[in-house]
């Protein structure tokens, strides 16, 4: 294998992984689709944790996710508005 094929399967890697996740994920989308809940969520089928994280970590996460969706909704609500004025 030369350096240039390994630095194309490198970067295919990262856009498509290869190896034991992806399998997990995929026998999770197997088994979700096979159990009929509508509640049912992709996570719950996967059984270990890519990227384990602490409490306090995934708090800092969620918060930082709730305050984007926060500043996104709260601009759109004023491009909205910006709009309709300028519609006047």
């Amino acid at each position: 294998m030369t350096i240039d094929e390994l630095r194309e399967w490198q970067a295919f890697d990262s856009v498509d992984p290869i190896g034991g996740h992806r399998g997990d994920v995929q026998a999770a989308m197997i088994a979700l689709a096979s159990c009929g809940s509508k509640d049912a969520k992709l996570s719950d089928f996967i059984l270990f944790d890519r990227a384990p994280m602490t409490t306090e970590q995934r708090a800092i996460v969620k918060e930082r996710q709730d305050a984007a969706r926060s500043e996104a909704y709260t601009q759109g609500l004023i491009a909205n508005l910006q709009s309709r004025v300028k519609g006047k």
